[in-house]
């Protein structure tokens, strides 16, 4: 076949179209020159037939449809030329309708394009897209670029409409393939940036208008609603749906919810493969998009959108969408590449002003609180001249986590509270006969509120991502627990910065006071890593199953949670102390599991001590928190001692510090332990008392209530006494449950730690302290805490009876223990242990009994004794009695600031809680006591001389 004819042939071929009249099926052409096609009258030709589409004939379909022709033909290696050439001039006449598209006016370009991705599998599609723009936009005056964009922006339109309407089930596939197809040339800029001129917003916008973009919908696209204020479409039904159906729906939305994240990331990625102009356009999107919603993070914002609405922010969905994207982009940074080394900690430091010039993207890192403070306002902070990529997807991503994740968890955990809440209101209200409409309406409320967390709760535990955090939050602790180890600041080099590059081996605890480096850490990445720590106790994450993340994590806790030269925040390290807790074995079927942290992780004998430190430091001045709050942090604290306790290395670590306390208990600093046993006496006191008062005031109300003494009394003050029942009852059961944990703590250390409980500036609290709670729940008095329901209140006291009394046991051999029983002049009685006694019948306390009474004769021969020291030593002259308790005082020192005599006990007592002089306040400590040592002489011959005297019988 002649070269002409060939040509002609795959011209009609590919192009459809003519110069013969007899060819029916085909474009005719109009020309009087030929019958045949050569490439120089084609160009011409496929104008024609480009600029004659009428409505029915779609023009970028037939484009599209012969360059398919065009591909297939080139598969049999031949006419390569020309083939070439009509496929350039196909994308020729595509560039000329795009930029004019007023030359075929009949023509909805923007659907056609459109149709292509919808109506075909065809993989070529992308790359038509992309090569069409590319075209368009080579030789483009301004105008012309601003038809090409807005024909894709209609196309953008039509499909924002699309996912507004859809829900991540029923999304069309093809539009996320009609997306990538602008990205996914990476020498094609001018196609990403139509897609991100789109979705770009003004400098000044509400964090919510990033989730109305085109972006925005798609990364809204979740298991919880699009918008703040839903609907839910998802876990209704409840009460008719059992449990595997309500797990295969999980799975379902699970597996969708990936994909649609997979493609974002991808899609995202490809942005930033381009790099350039396009790369900060993207990172600039995700930076705004981040900022402009802090105000998820305030818990004022968090309350009110959850029963107002919230109309400035973006929802859940999306931030936890976008929180996923960013996740995959920081796959480097975790095992095994562990790129997060290279992540410099100063840009946290850096301010708006020059978040430009370093090549910084998101703005206000610099208002963040960081774990230490800088000394002042005008201290120089260090900075690199640019950041690197890893440096700002690793900040990005924890403060889109705090945003989302965190955000999310403590909604759970909000909406628990309120659903355990709404349960009791419903079995009140049928328990109490109440109208069949208020127990409905409360069913409807719990039925929703239901549904709610189920969303939210599923949302959060999709497993790709909850892997994906796992890995990210073992990065952080290890880039975390390096900077922590390092006591100075080192500059690489002026591209490297500040990062600490490589993992070096350190051991604890740390010699450095503290690091420089974490006065730019922000406490945010710690509390994002602690409340998924804290949520993993509560559910199935991804946690469980990663033993080496568990040695990071108890390695990071110890570092972080033992010093507040490294947090300074309280509140902060005693959710650090929480996130401990969650590292304990936890017990499946009977059997405990991933018990080897603790008994071989290499810093395991660190552990009580920076427990015992984090313990005291939320107590002490200067690091309070708030009053009720500070029960709540030593809850899960008391778990873990509970738990150590049992393991003899560990019990060995309260032992030693216990021993030395006693060596160093008048050094500068109160040994740690005696501040402990203090605080641990103060609460004790503190929360039986509480219970008991409560407890008191609950028999009071319901005896008031069974004489029918509430039917008389108008409807609102019926109302508050039910009120005031239920929040007595809430406190007292409070109390009462960390009433047990703080006596069983104090059990467990008087079985081993005896010298300690009966040193001269502790024992008499002690036994005041035992002594009073055995009178009240042993004595006449017991029946006023008689409440109708016990258990209702956690309220146990046989138990705290029992363990009281195995305190006293703990204790019996140590005279000063039964001295100080003798003297408590407030609470003991020679018929305390035959109370104790008739109880402990009443609960079968077996063995305990015996011992009761072995213990209660010892005291009575110590009590004949006392008394005689007591008569004998009457009326003592006011310069040898305390100025503080009134007592006689046996070791006499000097206050240095006010010159005041106290004794040493006295004094010493009053330390542990508060280091100043009690007179004067000026700062005190136990080494600059002077003892008085003329004093000490006269009162020691004093006594001397009355005992005698008592002895012989002589009075003065």
């Amino acid at each position: 076949m002649e070269n002409s004819e060939k040509t002609n042939e795959v011209i009609e071929n590919t192009l459809l179209i003519t110069l013969n009249p007899a060819k029916k099926d085909l474009y005719l052409i109009n020309s009087d020159e030929s019958q045949t096609f050569s490439l120089d009258m084609l160009e011409f030709s496929l104008f024609e037939r480009v600029i004659a589409s009428d409505n029915d004939d779609k023009v970028i379909i037939y484009l599209y449809q012969s360059y398919l022709r065009v591909l297939e033909a080139s598969k049999s290696n031949g006419c390569n030329e020309i083939l070439d050439k009509i496929k350039e001039l196909i994308f020729r006449n595509i560039s000329t309708i795009l930029k004019q598209p007023e030359l075929i006016p009949l023509q909805n370009l923007d659907k056609q394009f459109l149709d292509i991705f919808n109506d075909t599998e065809m993989n070529e599609r992308c790359q038509f897209l992309s090569m069409s723009i590319k075209t368009a936009l080579q030789d483009c005056d301004d105008d012309m670029r601003k038809n090409v964009n807005e024909i894709f922006f209609k196309s953008f339109d039509t499909i924002l409409k699309m996912i507004r309407q859809a829900s991540m089930i029923t999304l069309d596939k093809w539009i996320l393939e009609y997306l990538m197809a602008f990205v996914s040339d990476k020498n094609n800029s001018e196609a990403a940036n139509i897609l991100l001129d789109y979705i770009a917003l003004p400098e000044n916008t509400e964090g919510i208008k990033y989730s109305e973009t085109l972006l925005g919908q798609l990364l809204c696209l979740s298991i919880t609603p699009k918008n703040n204020n839903g609907p839910y479409e998802y876990y209704d039904n409840l009460n008719s749906t059992n449990l595997q159906a309500l797990n295969n729906l999980s799975s379902s939305l699970w597996s969708n919810l990936n994909y649609l994240h997979e493609t974002l990331y991808a899609l995202i990625k490809c942005i930033l493969v381009i790099g350039g102009e396009t790369r900060d356009k993207i990172l600039n999107w995700i930076g705004h998009a981040i900022t402009k919603n802090q105000k998820r993070g305030q818990i004022w914002n968090q309350h009110s959108s959850m029963v107002m609405g919230n109309f400035t922010t973006a929802p859940d969905s999306f931030m936890v969408g976008l929180s996923a994207v960013l996740l995959r982009l920081c796959l480097p940074l975790m095992k095994p590449q562990l790129k997060v080394l290279m992540v410099d900690p100063t840009y946290c430091a850096v301010k708006n002003d020059d978040t430009t010039s370093k090549q910084i993207h998101m703005k206000d890192y610099d208002q963040e609180t960081c774990l230490i403070p800088f000394a002042d306002e005008n201290e120089e902070r260090n900075a690199a001249q640019k950041y690197n990529f890893i440096t700002e997807i690793f900040f990005m991503t924890h403060k889109c986590l705090d945003l989302s994740y965190r955000v999310c968890i403590e909604k759970v955990s909000r909406m628990n509270r309120e659903i355990h809440r709404l349960q009791q209101a419903y079995q009140d209200a049928a328990r109490g006969g109440g109208a069949s409409d208020v127990t409905e309406n409360i069913m409807n409320m719990l039925t929703k509120q239901s549904q709610i967390l189920l969303c939210t709760q599923n949302l959060i535990l999709e497993p790709k991502n909850d892997e994906l955090l796992l890995q990210f939050y073992d990065a952080s602790a290890i880039w975390l627990n390096q900077l922590a180890s390092k006591s100075s600041i080192v500059m690489n080099d002026s591209d490297k910065g500040y990062a600490p590059l490589k993992i070096q081996e350190f051991k604890l605890p740390l010699t450095a006071d503290s690091s420089p480096y974490l006065k730019y850490v922000p406490e945010l990445i710690i509390e994002n890593i602690t409340g998924y720590l804290q949520f993993s106790k509560h559910f199935e994450t991804s946690f469980r199953q990663f033993n080496q993340s568990k040695e990071i994590f108890l390695t990071f806790c110890l570092i972080f949670m033992g010093s507040s030269k490294r947090a300074k925040n309280p509140h902060l390290r005693a959710n650090l102390a929480e996130a401990l807790e969650s590292l304990l074995p936890k017990e499946k079927n009977g059997f405990t599991i991933d018990s080897q942290l603790f008994y071989q992780h290499p810093d395991r004998l660190q552990i009580v001590e920076n427990l015992l430190d984090v313990f005291v430091s939320i107590e002490m001045t200067g690091q309070s928190v708030q009053f009720e709050q500070k029960f709540n942090y030593r809850r899960p604290m008391y778990i873990i001692m509970q738990y150590l306790w049992n393991i003899p290395e560990q019990r060995a670590c309260f032992k030693k510090l216990s021993l030395t306390a006693q060596q160093e208990i008048d050094n500068v600093e109160v040994p740690l332990f005696l501040r402990f046993i203090n605080v641990l006496i103060n609460d004790s006191i503190f929360l039986l008392d509480e219970s008991l008062n409560n407890l008191q005031k609950i028999r009071e109300l319901e005896e008031a209530k069974k004489r029918n003494e509430w039917d008389n009394l108008p409807q609102n003050e019926r109302q508050q006494n039910h009120q005031n029942l239920t929040q007595l009852g809430m406190l007292a059961r409070f109390d009462n449950i960390l009433g047990k944990d703080t006596i069983n703590i104090l059990k467990l250390l008087t079985s081993e730690t005896k010298e300690i409980f009966i040193h001269p500036s502790m024992v008499d609290r002690v036994t005041s302290m035992l002594n009073y709670f055995l009178l009240q729940l042993c004595g006449p008095n017991q029946k006023r805490f008689k409440v109708q329901n016990k258990q209702e209140f956690d309220f146990d006291p046989a138990h705290t009876v029992k363990e009281i009394c195995s305190i006293y046991l703990n204790l019996k051999d140590r005279e000063e223990f039964i001295v100080a029983i003798t003297q408590d002049g407030r609470s003991y009685s020679s018929d305390l242990f035959r109370y104790a006694e008739n109880t402990l019948i009443k609960i079968s306390g077996g063995q305990m009994i015996s011992d009761i009474i072995e213990l209660a004769e010892n005291v009575r021969k110590i009590e004949e004794k006392q008394k005689e020291n007591d008569e004998a030593l009457i009326n003592p002259p006011d310069e040898f009695l305390d100025p503080i308790l009134s007592i006689l005082m046996r070791e006499p020192v000097i206050l240095p600031s006010s010159r005041v005599t106290v004794d040493k006990t006295t004094i010493s007592r009053h330390l542990l809680s508060d280091q100043s002089d009690p007179f004067n306040r000026s700062p005190l400590s136990m080494d600059q006591l002077i003892p008085d040592n003329e004093l000490k002489q006269k009162i020691d011959e004093w006594v001397k001389d009355r005992l005698e005297k008592y002895k012989s019988g002589s009075s003065e």
